[in-house]
């Protein structure tokens, strides 16, 4: 068994922690998660409270057998996969490469 020296390993990951890399990586995914949390959040707040305070609004014909309730849902569905996609572009585009290189850092260019 070899001897692995605990706290030189654990000095680097808090200097990891710490490295501006790192920052910038956890800065722009947590902007990118309350902006899509905003968006999701504010539109299942509005669907709530219509269908509390305006219960009749729902019910509104619009085409055939289609009303407005189930044109919330239908869009509601659709802000799901559309926000997904839009959180896996960005993490495709901005925070892997970040990523990568943070992971460079840490375990020195071992990949």
């Amino acid at each position: 068994m070899g001897t692995i020296d605990q706290t030189a390993d654990g000095d680097r990951y808090v200097s990891l922690h710490n490295s501006p890399e790192f920052r910038a990586l956890r800065r722009q995914s947590h902007t990118f998660t309350a902006w899509a949390g905003v968006v999701f959040y504010g539109w299942w707040f509005l669907v709530i409270l219509l269908a509390a305070f305006a219960p009749g609004f729902y019910r509104q014909g619009l085409v055939g057998p289609i009303n407005v309730g189930l044109l919330f849902v239908f869009v509601s569905f659709n802000l799901v996969v559309v926000v997904s996609s839009a959180y896996m572009r960005f993490a495709r585009t901005r925070l892997d490469p970040l990523g990568d290189r943070v992971r460079a850092n840490l375990e020195g260019d071992l990949r």
